[in-house]
């Protein structure tokens, strides 16, 4: 048992979809049928299960991209987003605009990340009910790393509304969307395991201040880059605005971001260059300035107690 009552289970799980979420790099355009395949040694949880390429799907204007793998041995018809290949970008360009999302009342989420789902929700809605259909006893799981991690927080809304009590498993995901759109998500038939790494600072954007919260509860891997993570190395912390685990830190440790238990290092995808209009130091200042006025609005929330 580790922090907070973390099982070994749990640990293994969190192991075991940090791996599918790096798959996502190679497998994003593969038809049905072709095996799940990784760099070697990225995915040696599930290597050897004989997983099945359900669907794939690539967006034409937000190049959404991802696939539906489908495990005989572990039983699960697994959904996998990719993440970026240019986060410090999307870091720099501090736009965090919320539109109106139709899950329920009240609901906002990021405009970017609302796009970027709507352009393969249809096909990825259609794969997972056929998937489903083909595996009726079949476990569903979502998973993403980075930016891949918000479209998986929104996909598998939709994915319950469809009536699927899916899990969902990310790492370094940013906020999503308000409290309503937290809310709603959290108290979904289904897991939510959010799983965020030291000073990593995606998961502290968009800014408490700006009306973002997170999901509950948050998996926080207290360490370092380790090659391994024991159970007293894993906290976590209850709440959508909480500031007790990676929401309390600062900085602008990319390193700590491309880490979950392993490097989240798939198949080439490409490379983004970087833009250089803000500096190193200026973002970072930038982004502590955030985290100091989240960290003064999370403990008056509690106060209220409204965390």
């Amino acid at each position: 048992m580790g922090q907070d009552g973390v099982t070994a289970e749990q640990l293994d799980k969190f192991k075991l979809y940090a791996q599918w979420s790096v798959a996502s790099s190679c497998n994003n355009e593969k038809p049905p049928g072709e095996p799940v395949t990784c760099t070697p040694g990225q995915c040696s949880m599930f290597d050897s299960h004989n997983a099945t390429v359900a669907a794939s799907f690539i967006g034409t204007l937000w190049d959404t991209r991802g696939f539906i793998g489908v495990d005989p041995v572990d039983k699960q018809i697994v959904l996998s987003f990719r993440g970026s290949t240019s986060i410090r970008n999307w870091i720099a360009d501090f736009v965090f605009v919320q539109v109106p999302c139709d899950l329920t009342f009240g609901c906002l989420a990021h405009t970017g990340f609302v796009a970027s789902w709507a352009e393969v929700a249809s096909p990825v809605l259609d794969a997972v009910r056929a998937a489903k259909a083909a595996n009726p006893t079949y476990k569903v799981v979502v998973t993403g790393h980075s930016l891949g991690g918000a479209i998986a927080t929104l996909a598998v809304a939709y994915i319950r509304k469809d009536g699927y009590d899916a899990d969902l498993y990310t790492y370094g995901s940013p906020r999503v969307g308000n409290l309503a759109f937290v809310q709603f998500v959290t108290n979904q038939p289904g897991g939510e395991y959010r799983i965020t790494h030291a000073d990593d600072p995606v998961p502290r954007l968009p800014p408490i201040i700006l009306n973002y919260r997170h999901t509950s509860l948050e998996y926080w891997i207290d360490g370092g880059s380790d090659n391994v993570v024991t159970l007293d190395e894993v906290d976590y912390c209850p709440g959508y605005s909480n500031i007790q685990c990676n929401g309390g830190t600062k900085g602008l440790n990319m390193d700590s971001h491309g880490w979950y238990f392993q490097t989240l290092q798939g198949c080439s995808v490409g490379y983004t260059p970087l833009r250089r209009e803000i500096s190193d130091a200026e973002l970072e200042a930038k982004l502590n300035m955030y985290a100091d006025l989240d960290i003064q609005l999370a403990g008056n929330l509690h106060a209220e107690g409204q965390s």
